[in-house]
């Protein structure tokens, strides 16, 4: 069973474009690509669960921001915008 798709704007049938740009809030660009996929969610964590999740999360965000801390801004920022931009235009 098919779970994903990706089409090329300019291949889209014209109700599917206008339901995409409503869903997306903007127009779509003729050298851009849709993709669609379809999960069923999984359930959050509950009670120790979630604690044990929310705590490894933290020490994630922790020790990420230990390793970025001597950074200039100045750096920092654009780092960011690279790694943002790689992650939307380079999906796994």
């Amino acid at each position: 069973m098919q779970t994903g798709s990706i089409r090329k704007v300019g291949e889209l049938p014209v109700a599917v474009r206008e339901a995409i740009e409503s869903m997306l809030g903007r127009v779509l660009h003729e050298d851009e690509s849709v993709s669609i996929k379809t999960y069923r969610p999984k359930e959050a964590p509950e009670g120790p669960a979630r604690e044990a999740a929310y705590r490894r999360l933290l020490a994630r965000v922790e020790k990420t921001a230990r390793r970025a801390r001597d950074l200039p801004e100045a750096e920092l920022d654009p780092a960011v915008d690279e790694a943002v931009d790689s992650v939307r235009h380079h999906p796994k």
